[in-house]
């Protein structure tokens, strides 16, 4: 059962950074390495798991409720003829359901390895509550030992079960539906890998309620434990709880950065970690309600009055900025704002098709964005003759093959394939230009696995005329390149993120603090040399560098090339993990990060951070 978290915190409540280090590091030395099979957890042909249904608020008493959910299954589980011994069962005896394969597991490169495992199965049933008012009830999913005898052939559409949101972190004018009735898995299932990475779940004595600010204000606890209260208490942050002003639901001066980074998969990925059936019913609200706000516009990287060639789903929160001289430089929408992830999180868990009815056009917001980068490349406003903002970075292009990537494990359409697999080329052969002979190598020394641009491809008011890369946005392009390689295992890919983690060391430096301390910090912008272009908000970006190193230090191991830097940037004293954990727990009052989308860069692409370092 778990252990709420006690009024006191536990003996270790005053450890210092480097005793906690210790305590840490003698846990990961017993661990094992990673296992070469990195996503997946074993193939499971006879299982079963409890499902618990979970009420929404506003649901009435009785029924019957359609309750629609995915069942997510590492692979070699069962086959789509499998299906058949999915069975439901309620106090032991069977109730009827259908059940029917919502998506397969697909591999990029190997057509004998798509299609024929299960990935996720999609169960429906009706469900009456017994108790009034209605209180979370308990079902088993079985497979793999007899056949279903209760089968409902039919599928009923999925949002016949859903209802409007009245309360709560949503307003009706809103217009948010959710499922009347979600259905919640275990953590130590769903952190299993099937639908993104696999991660260690969260520690038992972290609770799912949020723990008073001031409980665990200023306090010092050991890795990753201090992870584990920062993940989860902050999602309460970025709810506004227990006070707080983030404006996730008000298009405050044009601008919903509160949603940059993927605020909702950001969510996901907690519940996945933890289990919480508050932490998913949020996460698929906020899906859907960013799936509302995606318009249908189209783009064109350069004079807006321009002929377009793409339309495109943007997120209408995110348009160009008021200030003319901003504006001018910006493309007439932003598809960085553009996300697929949260959108298949919510369809896989929910069984709802029609929350992938934009899916094309998100895939299509990228359709101007470049992944093959060229020195030429600048493209500018013909009516001011500027340059373009963001012509080229490291996460346009990393949140272009995250939709590329999951388009293709959603749909597993040839031009979704071959979309990835042209990006992975070009990245390829981007960061190879560090190496001998290519265009960056000729210049001099310079770090091997950036992907080196010039800055005013980036952003010319940040990064002048330099060669650049950014260390932060390489996080995201690593997050992206991992899910890649769970569908296509080259050898390529996983060395692209070790080489990246070279770069990621080099730029992660020792600097000296104010009050006299010492703090590893990444560059916010790292020259091909070496030395730093930009070091500004470098603790705020502690997290993400931190969680990219520790798959370079795990593909590192993976091809038998382990490189101790890896884990002394990560683990050391000074050392990432210390000046993340130093940003914490600072306020006794609220669990509010700022600026508001900070929740998203630090966590979505981190939270695999303690798998990928062998902890178990």
């Amino acid at each position: 059962m778990r252990e709420r978290f006690p009024s006191r915190l536990p003996s270790f409540r005053r450890a210092k950074p480097l005793a906690a280090l210790i305590l840490g590091l003698s846990s990961l030395a017993c661990a094992p390495h990673l296992n070469a099979r990195t996503f997946h957890a074993p193939g499971a042909p006879v299982g079963r798991v409890s499902a618990t249904l979970v009420p929404a608020p506003g649901v009435r008493a009785g029924g019957p409720h359609l309750v629609t959910f995915g069942l997510p299954l590492p692979p070699e589980s069962l086959t789509r003829s499998d299906l058949s011994t999915v069975r439901i069962l309620r106090n032991g005896v069977e109730i009827p359901a259908h059940v029917d394969e919502l998506t397969p597991y697909r591999h990029i490169t190997d057509p004998d390895r798509s299609g024929r495992w299960v990935r996720v199965a999609r169960i429906q049933l009706t469900h009456t509550f017994q108790t009034s008012p209605p209180a979370p009830e308990s079902v088993v999913v079985e497979w793999g030992t007899s056949e279903r005898t209760r089968d409902v052939p039919a599928l009923v559409e999925p949002r016949r079960g859903f209802h409007s949101v009245m309360e709560g972190s949503f307003a009706p004018e809103d217009l948010v539906t959710e499922p009347e009735v979600y259905v919640v898995l275990p953590k130590a299932f769903l952190s299993q890998g099937a639908l993104r990475t696999p991660f260690v779940p969260l520690d038992d004595r972290v609770g799912e309620e949020m723990d008073p600010p001031a409980l665990l204000h200023g306090r010092r606890l050991p890795w990753p434990l201090a992870y584990d209260f920062a993940q989860k208490n902050y999602f309460f942050g970025i709810l506004n709880e227990p006070v707080g002003d983030n404006p996730y639901r008000t298009n405050l001066d044009n601008n919903g950065e509160a949603w940059l980074y993927d605020r909702a998969s950001a969510m996901f990925v907690l519940y996945l970690r933890g289990g919480s059936a508050r932490v998913l019913r949020e996460a698929v609200r906020a899906s859907v309600f960013y799936e509302r706000l995606l318009v249908l516009a189209r783009q064109h990287r350069g004079d807006p009055s321009a002929e377009a060639r793409h339309q495109a789903a943007f997120f209408s929160w995110r348009k160009p900025r008021p200030d003319p001289k901003d504006a001018a430089k910006e493309p007439a929408w932003d598809p960085k704002y553009s996300y697929v992830e949260c959108l298949a999180l919510t369809h896989w868990l929910t069984g709802d098709p029609h929350i992938l009815d934009k899916l094309d056009a998100v895939v299509s917001a990228f359709a101007d964005v470049p992944s093959r980068w060229s020195p030429a490349y600048s493209p500018v406003r013909k009516s001011t003759g500027e340059r373009l903002r963001e012509a080229w970075t490291e996460r346009h292009v990393a949140f272009k093959l995250l939709a590329a990537t999951i388009a293709f494990e959603l749909r597993g359409r040839e031009e979704d394939r071959a979309r990835v697999v042209r990006i992975v080329e070009d990245l390829l052969w981007h960061q190879d230009q560090s190496r001998p002979g290519g265009l960056f190598a000729r210049a001099g020394k310079v770090v091997d696995g950036g992907l080196y641009h010039f800055g005013t491809q980036h952003d010319p008011d940040e990064a002048g005329e330099e060669l650049v890369a950014s260390p932060w946005m390489s996080a995201l392009l690593v997050d992206a390149m991992v899910r890649v390689h769970s569908s296509w295992d080259d050898p390529r890919i996983a060395r692209f993120i070790v080489r990246m983690g070279n770069m990621l060391a080099a730029a992660s430096k020792v600097r000296a603090q104010l009050d006299g301390s010492r703090r590893v910090t990444p560059d916010y912008l790292i020259r091909p040399d070496g030395s730093t272009h930009t070091d500004h908000d470098g603790a705020a970006h502690a997290a993400d560098v931190m969680g990219a190193l520790a798959w370079a230090d795990a593909f590192a191991r993976l091809l038998g090339e382990p490189d101790p830097r890896f884990r002394r940037v990560l683990l050391g004293s000074p050392g990432l993990y210390e000046t993340f954990a130093g940003e914490l727990f600072q306020s006794p009052d609220d669990w509010v990060l700022r600026p508001y989308r900070r929740y998203a860069w630090m966590f979505r692409t981190s939270a695999a951070f303690s798998f990928a370092l062998g902890v178990r």
